[in-house]
């Protein structure tokens, strides 16, 4: 499926955002096909997946905040993604889709809700959120609250403070996750995140400022 557009699309979004944006990007990508892989021999699954427009908007739906930041960034991002692909002439429809797919990645759907967003931004959403439950995530989330509050003494008390909010936010964005094969790909490692965070607060009581 990697044809000529999948391609110019991929050299575009590592271009404007960069090698690591661009690795971020296409691990969402492989995300992306995975589920909608899932998704297509589910014996009760009626809908038309566009891969092609998942796999574009995969690329795409970022590229908005090396300029102008994450805030609103699903808009912009869509924005952009839609004048690039008219730019290199991919059929209206499509171009529809992709921006669809961008500006849904970043909303929490409520259950009886998610039957009306279309499927690609479904998707893209999930595998955007599957890379933020590790513990890789838990690490990026210390590194930048140490980058906003540096002369701040972190207490065994304020780490605690700190990881269970970080839990409290892994469980809210798991239960977010649109689709069964999300869930399903995101369940062990889901689990193994929390099991390591409720240990370290379990450990947490004689520690000392650091």
């Amino acid at each position: 499926m990697e044809n000529g557009v999948v391609l110019t699309v991929a050299r575009y979004a590592e271009e404007i955002m960069g090698r690591e944006g661009f690795r971020y990007a296409s691990a969402v990508v492989a995300n992306c096909k995975m589920l909608a892989l899932e998704l297509e021999v589910q014996e009760d699954n009626s809908e038309t997946i566009d891969t092609e427009a998942l796999v574009l908007a995969g690329y795409l739906h970022d590229i908005s905040t090396m300029e102008h930041g994450f805030h609103d960034h699903h808009l912009k991002s869509a924005e952009m993604a839609g004048a690039f692909l008219q730019k290199i002439e991919v059929p209206t429809e499509r171009v529809t889709k992709v921006e669809q797919a961008i500006r849904a990645h970043t909303t929490v759907f409520p259950v009886e809700q998610r039957d009306s967003v279309p499927i690609e931004g479904r998707i893209l959403y999930d595998a955007d959120k599957l890379g933020r439950l590790s513990g890789l995530a838990v690490v990026t989330s210390l590194i930048e609250f140490g980058a906003r509050y540096p002369n701040r003494a972190v207490t065994g008390d304020v780490l605690t403070a700190i990881l269970r909010h970080i839990e409290e936010r892994f469980v809210e964005l798991y239960q977010s996750l649109n689709t069964a094969p999300a869930r399903e790909m995101a369940r062990e490692k889901f689990g193994n995140t929390l099991a390591f965070l409720d240990g370290i607060i379990e450990h947490l009581s004689d520690a000392t400022p650091v």
